[in-house]
């Protein structure tokens, strides 16, 4: 009896650290997602979401980022807008997967870029065209990684009490109208995990589950 509780307490032991692994594999691997929420256009550029920034591999060398921008909303192409972020330590980086539309792929050393309304980033992805006017409107998403020397986490900017962990330049279309300027995203609670997360975390609950049952076999079978 004793030798059978042992077995069932290591089971349940290695059933709990598969848990955690799990949970701490699918924290690693699973973007997380930042919302464009805050306007910083001047006068409003006449929406209260402007869409999504996903960034998968934090706390790795390695990020990738996924820019989403919602209806109507694009990317501005004129007056040499660009998108931005900053990184805890200052790192040297190389970006690398932008389309000739955007720069500068390659080594970027960490600066000082000035977004209106935000501060100041470290790290900016221009807009070179063409176009360079905003007469044809058309580019909604962005996809491109980072690559450190180290493990790389993005540090935001706390402006008007909301952490700014990215800023993107947009022209928002209302009613035939175009509007420009930068719009900063926040991290919202409760986001909803990547599809890989949920894979990552049901693995790990399946296996506390199946020795749980188990546990209450062996238990039936001793009354």
């Amino acid at each position: 009896m004793y030798l059978g509780c042992t077995l069932m307490n290591i089971r349940f032991a290695a059933a709990a650290s598969a848990l955690a692994i799990s949970l701490a594999a699918a924290n690693a691997a699973g973007a997380t997602t930042y919302v464009l929420n805050v306007d910083g256009c001047t006068g409003g550029c006449g929406y209260s979401n402007y869409g999504t920034v996903d960034v998968t591999g934090q706390g790795t060398n390695t990020l990738t980022f996924d820019i989403e921008l919602a209806n109507n909303v694009y990317f501005n192409q004129a007056g040499q807008p660009d998108e931005a972020f900053s990184l805890i330590g200052n790192p040297t980086i190389t970006v690398s997967g932008l389309p000739s539309t955007f720069g500068v792929n390659g080594s970027q050393a960490a600066g000082s870029h000035h977004e209106s309304a935000f501060g100041n980033f470290d790290y900016s992805i221009e807009w070179l065209g063409p176009p360079t006017n905003n007469n044809t409107l058309g580019v909604q998403s962005l996809t491109f990684t980072v690559t450190g020397p180290s493990a790389l986490t993005l540090d935001p900017n706390l402006v008007g009490g909301k952490n700014i962990f990215f800023t993107v330049d947009v022209a928002g279309v209302t009613d035939g109208v175009v509007k420009t300027g930068n719009v900063g995203a926040t991290l919202v609670p409760g986001g909803i995990p990547e599809p890989a997360t949920w894979a990552m975390m049901l693995m790990g609950f399946g296996g506390l589950g199946a020795v749980l049952r188990t546990q209450r076999r062996q238990r039936a079978l001793a009354a």
